[in-house]
């Protein structure tokens, strides 16, 4: 079984810049998330966390969002995630952040 490569690309649209994570998000790839974050909020009025890829996240990857939330809250910008699988939307149940995130349909 080989091993899933985590992704990031970013995309433009009309003042949304949308982030999409493919693959296995975890420790290793939490610095290209957090920079990747970072370069679309400075490019877009709103960021859009697209998950619908993802195959897996564990805490350091949910700790991202949890800090994207909490900037949000704190500096007054707009963002949504778009919710991965089941398996992924699991690890935020488990947490209750499904109640707490801006997840979106």
């Amino acid at each position: 079984m080989g091993e899933t490569v985590f992704r990031v690309r970013t995309h433009p649209g009309d003042g949304v810049m949308t982030v999409a994570l493919s693959g296995e998000l975890d420790l290793a790839g939490v610095a290209e998330l957090q920079q990747a974050i970072e370069q679309a909020r400075a490019l877009g009025d709103r960021l859009v966390v697209d998950l619908t890829d993802l195959e897996f996240i564990d805490s350091s990857g949910l700790r991202v969002l949890v800090a994207l939330h909490n900037a949000a809250e704190t500096q007054g910008f707009d963002y949504s995630i778009l919710p991965g699988p089941p398996v992924v939307q699991r690890a935020f149940v488990l947490c209750g952040l499904d109640r707490t995130l801006r997840f979106v349909a």
